[in-house]
């Protein structure tokens, strides 16, 4: 039976490997920058803004998570969410856990009052369309030099 759970200090080194597995980035995060964002994510606030969800498989080994941002913006009324990050170990990408993610952090949202989540992806938009999640926009990345 799998679980699904806030993640806590102790999921640092799963969630590490996880993220490697989901690099964007020209380069793979370290170690040190990886715990920098993660304290980060972790540190209560008044008003959450990051809510970690990991999945743990039958024998507790967490196998997948997903990162959502909580905010308001300018432009629309009342709370936002947006899906920053959702890794299943790609040895168990198929069994469903990706969607089981989706559906914790959006009973979190309707827990919050929070009305829209919305994710980009460049490489599972039919996973997104199944779950009922349509295209509204394009997504635009420019990775800049640091001098």
């Amino acid at each position: 039976m799998t679980t699904i759970r806030r993640g806590v200090a102790e999921d640092s080194h799963s969630v590490f490997l996880l993220a490697r597995q989901f690099q964007t980035g020209r380069v793979p995060i370290n170690i040190d920058d990886f715990q920098i964002a993660y304290e980060n994510v972790l540190r209560h606030r008044d008003q959450e803004t990051n809510v970690l969800f990991v999945v743990e498989n039958d024998m507790s080994v967490v196998v997948g998570y997903s990162l959502m941002s909580v905010s308001r913006l300018l432009h629309a009324s009342g709370l936002t969410a947006f899906l920053q990050e959702i890794v299943v170990d790609a040895e168990e990408r198929g069994s469903g856990l990706g969607s089981s993610l989706v559906d914790a952090n959006e009973s979190y949202c309707v827990s919050r009052g929070v009305r829209q989540l919305s994710m980009a992806t460049s490489r599972a938009g039919e996973f997104y369309h199944r779950l009922g999640y349509h295209a509204v926009g394009e997504y635009f990345k420019k990775v800049l030099e640091l001098g």
